[in-house]
């Protein structure tokens, strides 16, 4: 196995995602396909993810890529989890992931579930009509429907229990398949704000989710995983395609060829790259001068990895990763040093800073101006920063 040297490494992948000062991207579309996907939970994630990665980056560069050029979309994908991806990558995306998404809805569906097939393709064929020309949002849709098909059914995930209308598991479903596509207004920061539901085929005419074969989507995006986010373990690949074992192993032995193992200096695990990446990482200078981020909540960067002793000390691992998400992060050099508040995703100062031990003077001085930049791209004016102390979970 090839030895890497840590920082090095580190700083290797930071340039593969746009965020050292040298590799900052001038195209929305490149850097979104050079990192695969933006997380799409919330919405101040994208704006903010883009900010850190491109120069001179203003929140109406994403809506007019994404409202109007339509060469972006939001899809269900990997994990459950919605994600912002470019029309070129969305086949690849959707092909790869859609049996894991199906699975969801055969579960809910299958006789004696949660909800009866009979009735879920009553609601799909009313929501195809009601959805023609331009959508609705949800109070919308129910104005529309007859209030005696509406009910309340119980999905169970696990030991919780949630209450949810039997309109509402529809439309999760029908995005799922690809049939439906939900956004909020251009311009909106608000989680609260209403989706409008539309026929995905209106939105995207010419885009068609299963041009690519499933067998070859899965093969492709792990290749681009390991490409983006490489050196990674097999099981960081697991993790974030959601393959199963026996598909991922499938594609690594077809992909062998392709791949390099090696090992990272501290580390005793075994890593992956494609060959033609290490051949870049070579050539590639680490940066003399330390690197400050500050990434949003489910960064594509923090978010990559299920081992993550590469990018935090393990004793502040709970401080960052929380309840299955990552929050907010200050990276030195690639390292999670803190993190902070996430109002800042809905324009809403302050924004307050937490260090897991107090930094040098400059470090500070770069994360607080880091901070500012934010804060008016977020917010449109100049937002208090605050240091606050927080006790560490143990």
């Amino acid at each position: 196995m090839r030895p890497l040297e840590e920082y090095a490494t580190t700083q290797y992948v930071l340039h593969k995602h746009h965020l050292l000062p040298g590799s900052k991207g001038e195209s929305i579309i490149q850097v979104v396909n050079d990192i695969i996907a933006l997380h799409a939970t919330s919405v101040g994630t994208t704006y903010l993810s883009l900010f850190a990665r491109m120069r001179n980056f203003k929140r109406r560069d994403l809506d007019e890529e994404f409202y109007k050029k339509r060469n972006l979309l939001r899809l269900r994908a990997m994990r459950g989890t919605l994600f912002i991806t470019s029309t070129e990558l969305a086949p690849i995306i959707y092909q790869a992931v859609r049996l894991n998404l199906l699975k969801a809805s055969n579960r809910i569906l299958a006789p004696n579930k949660v909800m009866p097939q009979h009735e879920f393709d009553e609601l799909k064929k009313r929501l195809c009509d009601i959805l023609k020309d331009g959508g609705k949002t949800l109070p919308e849709i129910k104005r529309t429907l007859p209030k005696s098909i509406i009910r309340t059914l119980e999905l169970k995930e696990g030991k919780s229990i949630y209450r949810m209308s039997n309109l509402s598991i529809a439309l999760n479903l029908l995005i799922r398949q690809g049939i439906i596509i939900s956004e909020k207004d251009a311009g909106t920061l608000s989680i609260t704000k209403a989706n409008r539901y539309m026929l995905f085929k209106e939105v995207y005419p010419n885009l068609d989710l299963e041009s690519i074969g499933v067998e070859d989507a899965k093969t492709m995006l792990v290749r681009r995983y390991i490409k983006t986010f490489g050196p990674v373990t097999e099981e960081d690949i697991a993790w974030w395609t959601s393959l199963s074992k026996t598909d991922l192993k499938k594609v690594i032995t077809t992909i062998e060829k392709e791949l390099l193992r090696v090992n990272i200096e501290g580390f005793e695990r075994e890593y992956l790259m494609l060959q033609t990446d290490y051949a870049q990482f070579v050539k590639f200078k680490p940066p003399k001068m330390r690197s400050v981020q500050l990434l949003p909540y489910e960064d594509p960067c923090t978010k990559g990895y299920k081992i993550r002793d590469r990018l935090i000390d393990k004793k502040y691992e709970k401080n960052a990763y929380v309840e299955g998400g990552v929050q907010p992060t200050i990276l030195l050099d690639g390292k999670i040093i803190g993190t902070w508040n996430r109002s800042m995703e809905e324009g809403k100062g302050p924004i307050k800073l937490y260090f897991f031990q107090h930094p040098e003077s400059a470090i500070e001085r770069e994360v607080i101006k880091k901070a500012k930049t934010l804060g008016k791209l977020m917010a449109n004016q100049e937002v208090s920063i605050k240091i606050e102390n927080r006790r560490l979970t143990a």
